[in-house]
């Protein structure tokens, strides 16, 4: 009877206790209030997502300008100082050239040669132009144009000769006249290109070349260059 009596105590004490907890609950500021058990009202709401992150432009950085792509003619594509491990600018003319010659062969900046014929050839070494032999050494010895310099342009000091008769000062408007074996020999045209670049305009080249004047019994030194 005494077991019965304390089940029914602590049945009234938990019932009166959760109704004191229904009342305070209800009495509570909505912060404060708990749900009940088994009750979620935001169970099925879903959050707004998270605002993405938007990226700061970079920079804008200008374009470099184009550089220039007009064409330039081969007299302006030389180089302005065209002698390797030479300062100064194309030397001054040490003496105009007479001014017949300068008629009959004026100068050509615009290509590094022109050819001549046989008579101009010989035209030209009696009235003492510039003659350049551009055979190898060993053949300019056994037989060359009189007062011919030898500049074999096979040979490995061929760049080293074009800078010293650059620096010669020899005026760069005179006629140079250059010959090789002749036939298909390209040796003349090879120095011609050569000379063309270190500001030379006015190269000739004989085209027939040291066995054409052979052949007319013009004159013919042997020996090494002087």
């Amino acid at each position: 009877m005494a077991r019965g009596s304390n089940f029914a105590r602590v049945v009234a004490l938990i019932v009166l206790g959760a109704g004191a907890a229904a009342l305070s609950n209800l009495a509570a500021s909505t912060q404060r209030k708990l749900a009940w058990v088994g009750s979620y009202p935001r169970a099925l709401e879903v959050g707004a997502p998270a605002a993405a992150a938007v990226p700061t432009p970079a920079a804008q950085v200008a374009p470099a300008p184009p550089s220039p792509t007009a064409a330039q003619s081969t007299a302006e594509s030389r180089p302005a100082n065209p002698v390797p491990g030479s300062t100064a600018s194309a030397p001054a003319a040490l003496a105009a050239f007479e001014p017949d010659l300068a008629k009959a062969f004026p100068p050509h900046p615009d290509k590094a040669a022109v050819e001549i014929s046989p008579d101009s050839a010989l035209l030209l070494h009696r009235r003492k132009a510039l003659f350049l032999d551009a055979r190898r050494s060993s053949v300019y010895a056994e037989g060359h144009i009189p007062g011919a310099r030898s500049f074999p342009v096979w040979e490995s000091d061929i760049d080293a000769r074009v800078k010293a008769i650059y620096e010669e000062g020899i005026d760069q408007r005179a006629p140079i006249v250059i010959y090789c074996s002749g036939g298909n020999c390209e040796d003349s045209h090879m120095l011609a290109e050569k000379l063309y670049m270190v500001g030379f305009d006015n190269v000739l080249i004989y085209k027939d070349g040291f066995p054409d004047w052979q052949k007319r019994r013009h004159p013919v030194a042997t020996g090494a260059n002087p």
